[in-house]
């Protein structure tokens, strides 16, 4: 009989994707995190706190509801969560990286008691917490899988360095942060894993390229991510783009040079206002006085509860993604769910084909503007990609990385 498995993550990413995949597949033993939706538990019952408050208090607590997952196999601890994203919302990036790294160690120490129990199970966890957790695991003889969710950052410091240097007027203290000794403490997690799983072909390359630790290479694997169906269901053929319409643009995420967004904005400034819109979705972390030449020239709307996100694509016509690191965007998940045709980067990773958009050759501003002409000239092109996106998101259904998920599991002997 193979084990079941311990999914544990101190915040949310994909993880309710994993120990939902592995609860259908008949493996989870335990889902662990920090914040999981339960209306009658503290502080969730805050929320129904009269007037604005509570409104608000249930729109940010809901972030967390995954009803199909069953409660009984939900373990939660620990505050350091809460009081990171209070950091982050308060514009202190600085300190909600630290809070991270604190509340990540805390945690890993969390599982002890599990790990060292008699119940067999295999450990899946996700990067900068699992160290700990997986030096115990091992002594046990448990099988650790490490979950890795972003790119080396040995190449985000390479490729974000180029980009502060072309375009220092976007860049803050903290767009470059990485704390000291992040990639040591990457490759521990790297070291220890029994198997390695990411998002992208992208997110794999840069693992093998920059990491010295040996075998990289034959134990990553790709598990493409999926897309919350429950928010983004795929819709029928989307509507024709009028050809005397602007041609609506969308960036969703954080805006910061990472993402590409001073690409974006060079670009977007390239247009007449009736020939192309941009809406920014997402927290601001750029400079006041690099965005303010271009705050005229689009529509900034601040960071939105999730379920909001699909109707906002669905007033769009085409995502732009020129993001230069990521694990794999699920926002391009979402925009193909949501009948988009999508212009990105190649390291923003899965999203775009030929049939659905553009992956530019090369993640420039003079590249990203051609893409945008394109699009904007040809609104023929524009309905084809839309309406080739229901086909196109059936590849990132949450029933194919749940089978996908168990198929791996098979290949490496948990099946």
């Amino acid at each position: 009989m193979p084990p079941p498995v311990l999914v544990f993550h101190p915040g949310k990413q994909h993880s309710p994707q994993t120990a939902l995949a592995l609860q259908q597949n008949g493996r989870l033993w335990k889902y662990a995190t920090s914040i999981f939706y339960d209306p009658d538990r503290f502080p969730y019952w805050l929320e129904r706190l009269p007037g604005p408050l509570g409104r608000r208090l249930h729109a940010e607590f809901t972030r967390f509801e995954h009803p199909e997952i069953d409660p009984r196999r939900v373990a939660t601890w620990g505050v350091t969560e809460w009081l990171e994203r209070a950091a982050l919302r308060a514009g202190m990036p600085r300190l909600s990286t630290r809070l991270d790294l604190i509340g990540n160690r805390r945690f890993s120490r969390g599982l002890a008691s599990d790990i060292a129990s008699d119940q067999p199970f295999a450990l899946w966890g996700y990067n900068g917490s699992c160290a700990e957790a997986f030096h115990q695991a091992r002594k046990r003889g448990r099988f650790c899988i490490l979950d890795r969710t972003i790119g080396d950052f040995r190449y985000f410091r390479q490729v974000m360095a180029e980009q502060a240097a072309a375009y220092p007027q976007f860049f803050s203290p903290d767009d470059s942060l990485v704390e000291p000794g992040q990639s040591d403490r990457d490759d521990e997690e790297y070291a220890l894993a029994d198997r390695i799983v990411v998002g992208s072909d992208f997110c794999r390359e840069t693992l093998i390229a920059h990491s010295p630790v040996p075998g990289l290479a034959e134990k990553t694997f790709v598990l493409p991510y999926c897309c919350n169906n429950h928010d983004f269901a795929p819709t029928g053929k989307p509507y024709s783009v009028p050809a005397d319409e602007p041609l609506r643009f969308l960036f969703v995420g954080r805006i910061t040079p990472r993402k590409g967004i001073h690409l974006l904005l060079e670009a977007i400034s390239r247009f007449a206002p009736q020939e192309a819109t941009l809406t920014l979705v997402g927290k601001m972390l750029l400079p006041p006085a690099a965005f303010a030449p271009y705050a005229e020239r689009v529509r900034y709307v601040p960071s939105v509860a999730p379920a909001a996100v699909e109707g906002i694509m669905r007033d769009h016509h085409v995502l732009v993604l020129p993001s230069f690191f990521e694990g794999s965007a699920i926002t391009l998940i979402e925009a193909l769910s949501s009948g988009l045709g999508i212009i990105q980067s190649a390291q923003a990773g899965n999203g775009a084909t030929a049939d659905t958009g553009i992956v530019l050759p090369e993640n420039t501003a003079e590249h990203l503007y051609a893409a945008m002409r394109q699009a904007v000239d040809n609104r023929d092109l524009i309905d084809t990609w839309r309406a080739n996106t229901r086909e196109a998101a059936k590849a990132f259904a949450f029933s194919q990385y749940r089978d996908t998920l168990a198929q791996l599991l098979g290949e490496w002997g948990l099946g």
